[in-house]
């Protein structure tokens, strides 16, 4: 799947892989745009900073990944700022549910989710809580800073 002109497309890692029908279903705002890394080319094992490097060598991409700490090895964050790939890291709680629930949380939080893409530029990562109810943006915190700046 080519990356739309000048468009953010989203990405959902191989543990969320069956999110993506679920998406498209319901028609969530930029679902045309979200796809995952098989269909990008990218072969199910591959390591997080290949994996990284590759989607920023691409075009703009927002990452919705599984792996809560997959940026703490100083390697993989290392990575994750040379590529400009955004990421969206769901913690261990999205990891523990079924895929009716998670599904569920994910599509109340998507559209908070894509504003947050567009609008936060390249090279961001924030946490995803599994919260509902409440409001969605209560459930996004802001974990790294753009290139730019140093991390809080």
């Amino acid at each position: 799947m080519a990356t739309p002109a000048g468009g953010l497309t989203f990405v959902l890692d191989e543990n969320k892989a069956g999110l993506l029908p679920v998406l498209r279903a319901s028609r969530a705002l930029a679902h045309e745009r979200t796809t995952d890394l098989q269909a990008q080319g990218i072969a199910p094992g591959t390591l997080d900073p290949d994996l990284l490097r590759s989607l920023g060598a691409r075009g703009r991409f927002a990452l919705i990944a599984r792996d809560g700490r997959m940026l703490e090895p100083l390697s993989q964050r290392q990575a994750w700022r040379e590529s400009g790939v955004t990421v969206f890291l769901l913690g261990k709680a999205w990891g523990n549910m079924k895929l009716g629930e998670l599904s569920r949380r994910l599509l109340f939080l998507w559209p908070t989710l894509v504003d947050h893409a567009e609008q936060g530029g390249q090279g961001v990562a924030w946490r995803v809580a599994p919260t509902i109810p409440g409001p969605a943006a209560n459930a996004f915190r802001l974990v790294t800073a753009r290139r730019d700046e140093p991390d809080p």
